[in-house]
């Protein structure tokens, strides 16, 4: 009755380990390099895959994924982020929720903004994170989609790319990805040549473990190698491996192939009500136009050193105020934009009877400005301590 070592066992695992651990560090440093820089890509690529997966599995349950186009909704949701909304009862919303809806003020369009405040006959206020003020037009329950449940940040960013014909971040972003498909092949070479010895030392060793009365299992190694039935063994596990992985890539392309089609199809949820040029049924608009004062008048007044300058203004419109002008400088300001006149009687520091040319402007809304180009001059006389302005 034979009998095997207690050695014998372990033969197998010590030689398949060796195998690998020699298969790498022939290459020393540059194999590990290469096995690093592989592995990181393969890990990156398996992230987007995964963020690709929930921005589209959710509309297999009737969920609504959408691209969000603009930046209103900052800094919760950004431009590029693609946002799942979850269909929802139009009496059960409430204020606080994201909401996607049918754009009032686009036909055809989706937004998605916040719920700011109840309207009248039970419509909704909504307003952009971002936006200082709320959306000037309510939306009616009924048109709400649904609310935002999950956010994948950045995964549709080459959609808003393609909408806005912005080719070259696109194209940096497909050659980028190629990129990384490459650099997830680096270790390849390795790793076939390490399964290819572990097969070969695999198939070699006997069934037993180890040779009978005790013999060494490595003892015929080259003869069992020799065998004509090993290189058949070793094509058949190669052609499953190879099999295997096409198999996986043509999965993997599935997969990609399919997340790039479902980001493609969800409408743009545009954020902003000011993305683009809109007809409104429901708002209006009123333009104006900022008006110059005319007919600039001087009139010296009695016992006093100054004047009083005075103007015209033929528009209903009331500004913020008017200012007397000496070229950029503002020498002096109405306290209501019903004044038509205002008083200077403030000379410069050292004046010997100069004569200075003055326009009055009118300042409607903080930033909207006109400038007369009617005019007036005044003379200064003036001394560290006192001054005189006359017309």
């Amino acid at each position: 009755m034979s009998t095997h070592p207690a050695h014998a066992l372990p033969r197998h695992h010590a030689s398949a380990g060796a195998s690998v651990a020699a298969t790498v560090g022939t290459g020393g440093l540059a194999d590990w390099s290469r096995i690093v820089v592989a592995t990181v890509a393969r890990g990156v690529v398996a992230a987007l895959l995964g963020l690709a997966f929930w921005a589209v599995a959710p509309a297999v349950l009737g969920w609504q994924p959408t691209t969000v186009m603009t930046g209103s909704m900052a800094p919760r949701i950004h431009v590029g982020d693609v946002v799942v909304s979850r269909p929802v009862d139009p009496l059960s919303l409430h204020q606080g929720q994201v909401l996607l809806f049918d754009d009032p003020d686009q036909a055809g369009h989706l937004r998605l903004h916040r719920f700011d405040a109840p309207g009248v006959d039970g419509a909704i206020v909504t307003k952009g994170d971002a936006n200082p003020s709320a959306d000037s037009s309510p939306v009616a329950r009924e048109a709400v989609h649904g609310v935002a449940m999950v956010r994948v940040p950045a995964v549709g960013l080459p959609v808003v790319w393609a909408r806005e014909g912005d080719w070259a971040h696109l194209g940096l972003a497909a050659a980028a990805l190629a990129v990384l498909l490459v650099l997830t092949t680096l270790d390849s070479a390795l790793r076939r040549c390490a399964s290819s010895a572990t097969d070969v030392d695999g198939d070699a060793s006997p069934p037993g473990g180890g040779g009978s009365g005790g013999e060494p299992a490595g003892e015929d190694e080259e003869a069992r190698l020799a065998s004509p039935t090993t290189p058949r063994r070793l094509h058949r596990r190669l052609h499953r491996r190879a099999r295997r992985r096409r198999t996986t890539a043509a999965v993997s392309a599935a997969v990609i192939a399919t997340s790039t089609i479902g980001l493609m199809l969800p409408a743009e949820a545009v954020a902003a009500p000011f993305r683009s040029t809109t007809a409104s049924p429901t708002s209006s608009l009123t333009a104006t136009t900022v008006v110059a004062p005319t007919a600039l008048t001087c009139t010296n007044t009695s016992g006093s050193s100054g004047v009083v300058i005075g103007w015209s203004y033929a528009s209903s419109e009331v500004p913020e105020k008017f200012e007397l002008m000496y070229g950029s400088t503002v020498l002096a300001t109405t306290t209501a934009g019903t004044q038509r006149s205002v008083t200077y009687d403030q000379g410069a520091l050292l004046a010997l009877g100069n004569r200075y040319t003055l326009t009055v402007r009118t300042t409607l809304a903080g930033s909207w400005t006109a400038t007369s180009t009617s005019t007036t001059s005044v003379q200064v006389t003036a001394l560290v301590l006192a001054s005189a302005v006359r017309c």
